[in-house]
């Protein structure tokens, strides 16, 4: 599974709610909704992190047991632009991109889904974020598929709370030797 995968699934452990129409959709958010294989939608206060180390810009919103992340890898500053989703083992490595994730916890099982095609257009990347974004997404434990779209609004970016998350190392070649 990729790192990026790792990272933003990792993101998404974090609580926080809204509701629909509730004065808080004037806030900083994210809005989403997913169609395919099953439907959904979610509504809530949405953080923007970006980690200059690793070239990151990370849009994660969370309502309730779902979650959604955005990792955006500019070359060079965050800025308005399009991004190409692309699946979140080679977003990191191919700039410009993007990757998302979505996941909820379903009745039996924590479904979770990674894209691998679409993109993700920022239209103000200075001190807030804002953009919309649509993205073609498959499940990562059965051939589910989802079709994603959505926007945030004047997100702040900041700093990452816990500073940047590195990637792990690779793991050694397998030398045969038990």
């Amino acid at each position: 599974m990729s790192r990026c995968l790792f990272a933003l699934a990792g993101a998404l452990c974090a609580a926080g709610c809204s509701r629909p129409g509730s004065p808080e959709t004037a806030q900083p958010r994210l809005v989403a909704e997913w169609t395919g294989s099953d439907t959904g939608r979610i509504v809530a206060g949405a953080r923007a992190e970006w980690c200059d180390s690793l070239g990151l810009l990370e849009v994660r919103a969370i309502h309730g047991d779902t979650g959604l992340a955005l990792a955006v890898y500019p070359v060079g500053a965050v800025r308005p632009d399009t991004y190409p989703v692309l699946l979140p083992a080679r977003a990191d490595s191919a700039p410009p991109g993007a990757a998302v994730v979505l996941r909820w916890f379903a009745e039996t099982a924590i479904k979770g889904f990674q894209s691998d095609s679409g993109t993700v257009v920022l239209e103000r990347a200075d001190d807030r974020v804002s953009g919309h974004f649509e993205a073609a997404l498959r499940s990562i434990n059965d051939p589910m598929r989802l079709d994603l779209r959505g926007d945030f609004r004047d997100l702040p970016v900041t700093l990452p709370e816990r500073g940047c998350v590195s990637r792990p190392p690779a793991e050694p070649a397998d030398s045969g030797v038990d």
